[in-house]
């Protein structure tokens, strides 16, 4: 049956596990992550994903499609020269491996759908993926134009349908709603990445019937969690974050300072798990994905998906700590 009409949450989880233990070729996986997959038990919600027995899921809210929190961005990392095609194609890899799912990304982004389809295809990974794209042109036929295009350079199927950044919005909104129903996207929502954008998004996330959302949050620019992170879980709405490390900015205030010794009570092994945790630490994020291009820092990234998160009291010492730096 083509995943285009699938909409059994396990089976789809189960094909991206075989597709993962496939690709990783590893003997023992298979038999504990199909278990893991096909047995319904609440306590596993936002529990180690099956995949890694470490790498935390979280619910997709309209369907319960358990989803890895940790994604993969894409912008000005995965438009490439032919030199970084080694190194991108590890990220992919250890992406998966270490339990990944959603790879984010855009025609705005150069050249990285095309990067991304062809490594996807080469290393097998493509059916391990949650496929995450967006829309950004106006017009009705431009719009399905560029979606289709989207979908021949990344592969079929299209998991996720987004409208970038407001873009001939009501146009492209009438499109994903048609495509979804006859069963072309699995899931659409509406991006920006920008806080100034925040009462615009907050409209469209009380007036249309969206899976996703995706939208700008970090530990030091927290405004999301006054009003959009409440409205998403209301609304059932699933949260993407972007921007986690405020385009570099973090990693500014923090350069050359040691890691405080309370993160070691929750595993924080880097800033950038650190800062990671944080946004991860807020129930109604269901994804977070950072961008990179360079393998070693795709592995630390993703150990913020593992372990234990802050509680609040932890979050608002990480939120002083941060402030005192910055």
């Amino acid at each position: 049956m083509s995943r285009y009409r699938d909409t059994d949450p396990t089976s789809t989880m189960r094909r991206r596990l075989l597709a993962a233990g496939a690709a990783a070729g590893a003997s023992t996986f298979l038999p504990s992550a199909l278990w893991a997959a096909t047995t319904k038990n609440d306590a596993a919600k936002d529990a180690p994903s099956a995949a890694t027995s470490a790498m935390r899921t979280r619910a997709i809210p309209s369907t319960g499609e358990q989803l890895a929190v940790m994604g993969l961005g894409s912008s000005g990392t995965f438009s490439y020269a032919n030199g970084q095609r080694a190194a991108l194609r590890q990220v992919l890899e250890a992406f998966v491996a270490h339990g990944g799912e959603m790879v984010d990304t855009s025609p705005t982004y150069g050249n990285a759908e095309t990067v991304i389809g062809e490594l996807a295809r080469d290393t097998g990974l493509r059916d391990a993926l949650f496929m995450a794209t967006k829309v950004h042109i106006r017009g009705q036929a431009e719009g399905k134009q560029q979606m289709d295009t989207s979908a021949e350079r990344l592969g079929k199927p299209i998991d996720l349908m987004q409208i970038h950044n407001f873009v001939d919005l009501e146009t492209q909104w009438a499109t994903l709603k048609a495509r979804k129903a006859t069963g072309q996207y699995r899931y659409i929502g509406i991006t920006h990445y920008l806080t100034r954008a925040f009462e615009r998004l907050e409209r469209e996330m009380r007036d249309k019937n969206m899976d996703f959302v995706q939208f700008n949050y970090s530990i030091m620019t927290p405004e999301a969690e006054e009003r959009l992170l409440p409205l998403a879980a209301d609304r059932g709405i699933a949260v993407i974050v972007n921007r986690a490390f405020n385009d570099g900015q973090f990693f500014r205030a923090v350069k050359g300072q040691t890691l405080p010794g309370y993160a070691k009570e929750i595993g924080i092994e880097s800033w950038a798990q650190f800062a990671l945790k944080y946004v991860l630490a807020e129930p109604a994020v269901n994804v977070v994905i950072p961008a990179t291009g360079d393998p070693k820092h795709l592995i630390d990234n993703m150990g913020a998906g593992t372990g234990p998160l802050p509680d609040k009291a932890m979050r608002q010492r990480m939120r002083r700590t941060v402030a005192e730096l910055a």
